[in-house]
């Protein structure tokens, strides 16, 4: 897996000082800074404290699975941030070159929110999905624009495609913050509000791209 993250702290160079320092308990592998600059930290094939609490298809150890990058962004102070083309095209490249080493399926190159709904938001829903998408690193669907695409509908019924999606929903709990989590990425227009019929319709059509992609690629789900 590939989790994006923002820093939420005032420089690349205090988030770096931060992720470096054993007593915060916390690292990534990447860090690339507003200007395009990246820096590794953790070597690919080893555990970075990134992940937390989280789940994606069940799995819910995520740090030994996955490898973290960090955008350089204050975060939501306290709209959503908006990422510099340089620091979006060197992420590209980085997954270019990530990519090529391990074989991470599109499904799992995911949002910090995706695999922890219940306590993040980074990397925000103004991320470029779109952009990742169009140079062959994430999967996205276009939300409809046809009569009745806006009537609501009961959260309850996004939680089978949105569990084919990967999203985790706890026996019992709320299932709102997993589906605003799912709108921040994929309906960023619906971020802190109720589902709609889009929301449904791009939940399913979401579930079938991944369903065929688990199909057509020779890559396991975790």
């Amino acid at each position: 897996m590939i989790v994006l993250h923002y820093t939420d702290m005032t420089s690349a160079e205090a988030a770096i000082l931060r992720l470096c320092d054993p007593e915060a308990k916390v690292s990534a592998h990447y860090l690339i800074a507003a200007d395009g600059t990246a820096t590794q930290m953790v070597e690919e094939d080893r555990r970075a404290w990134h992940a937390g609490v989280s789940a994606w298809f069940g799995a819910t150890d995520l740090n030994s699975r996955s490898i973290g990058i960090e955008l350089d962004s204050p975060g939501h102070r306290p709209d959503a941030p908006i990422f510099p083309d340089r620091q979006i095209a060197v992420l590209l490249a980085l997954l270019t070159a990530v990519r090529g080493r391990w074989r991470v399926p599109l499904r799992n190159v995911v949002a910090h929110s995706d695999i922890a709904p219940h306590r993040k938001i980074d990397p925000g829903e103004a991320f470029p999905w779109q952009r990742l998408a169009a140079a062959g690193h994430a999967i996205y669907v276009p939300a409809p624009d046809a009569p009745g695409a806006a009537s609501p509908v009961d959260p309850a019924v996004l939680i089978p495609p949105l569990t084919r999606c990967g999203y985790t929903f706890a026996a019992g709990a709320d299932p709102a913050l997993v589906v605003d989590a799912f709108h921040r990425r994929h309906v960023p227009s619906l971020t802190g509000a109720p589902p709609t019929e889009a929301s449904l319709q791009v939940a399913r059509a979401l579930a079938a791209a991944i369903d065929a992609e688990m199909k057509t690629k020779a890559v396991a789900a975790p």
